[in-house]
């Protein structure tokens, strides 16, 4: 008689399928072990990865909050309710666990990545740009941590060192379109047009909705006088985001140098127009005097 698979097969069959992808055969392999031995956390834990990926973030930060109890110093764990924290918008909480993961697991890169990119969300740049720097120092191969990283330079206004960075994980990662549009808009800030509109074009042929991309090709196409295809892709940025006032901005500008003035007055009514409404939608401050109930 053939001996039943032991938890560690059963859990090794899980991970064979949840890297191809099919997380119901997966699931079936983690939930065998627990029903054998519902304290076994490496079971727990990759529940709770499960549960993660299909947007169940509660239950995954429960479920590996019961796989550390059951076997403590998990930075792996740690770092996964973080992740799971910081997609229900509870940042300051998913640092904590972050930094949780660190103590477990000191040269654990994800964890400085992850941790880095919550300090550029709290407004903490230089805080992180030292955790990318840790990050990068332990594994250089991750392209998503030099693209955060060049957006933080980027922010800081330290634009050359933010190309280099870019640079850096356009060559980990080719086709990852936000690394063009980034390195692009510094390009533009810097006013080297030609430049930057080969990344937007790179961009846009990486992804061809990102209306950000075309409003950027836009304004490189305007810096270097070809108005016309300017104003085409002007067009198709409002086509994506009709919305965008920046677009609108840009688009009457173009038409302005091309002499339509008349023509560019309905883009500034309409940029002024959706820059009211959206203040007037913004939740009043209750502590100004205006929005005091005496």
């Amino acid at each position: 008689m053939t001996a039943p698979p032991t938890a560690a097969q059963l859990i090794e069959q899980g991970l064979f399928h949840h890297r191809q992808g099919d997380f119901s055969q997966a699931m079936d392999r983690y939930t065998q072990v627990l029903r054998n031995d519902p304290q076994n956390p490496d079971a727990l834990y990759y529940v709770a990865v499960v549960a993660c990926h299909e947007g169940q973030f509660q239950q995954g930060i429960d479920l590996a909050r019961r796989s550390l109890a059951f076997r403590g110093g998990q930075a792996r764990a740690h770092n996964l309710i973080g992740q799971a924290l910081h997609r229900m918008g509870q940042v300051k909480d998913a640092l904590a666990s972050f930094d949780n993961a660190l103590v477990c697991d000191p040269k654990f890169a994800d964890a400085y990545g992850n941790r880095a990119n919550m300090l550029s969300e709290l407004g903490l740049p230089a805080e992180a740009l030292s955790s990318f720097d840790r990050a990068i120092e332990i594994n250089p191969n991750v392209a998503a941590d030099w693209l955060n990283r060049g957006a933080t330079l980027h922010g800081m206004g330290r634009f050359d060192e933010a190309i280099a960075s870019y640079d850096r994980a356009i060559a980990l990662d080719p086709d990852f379109s936000v690394t063009h549009l980034n390195r692009a808009g510094i390009l533009n800030d810097l006013g080297r047009w030609q430049d930057a509109l080969a990344d937007f074009d790179r961009a846009i042929a990486l992804a061809p909705k990102i209306a950000e991309a075309h409003f950027g090709r836009a304004l490189a196409l305007q810096g270097l006088a070809r108005l016309d295809e300017a104003l085409a892709s002007a067009d198709r940025a409002l086509e994506l985001k009709p919305e965008s006032v920046p677009a609108h901005k840009c688009r009457a500008g173009i038409l302005q140098a091309l002499g339509r003035a008349e023509e560019a007055k309905a883009n500034l009514a309409k940029a002024a127009e959706i820059e009211a409404n959206t203040s007037s939608a913004l939740p009043r401050d209750p502590s100004s005097p205006a929005a005091s109930t005496g």
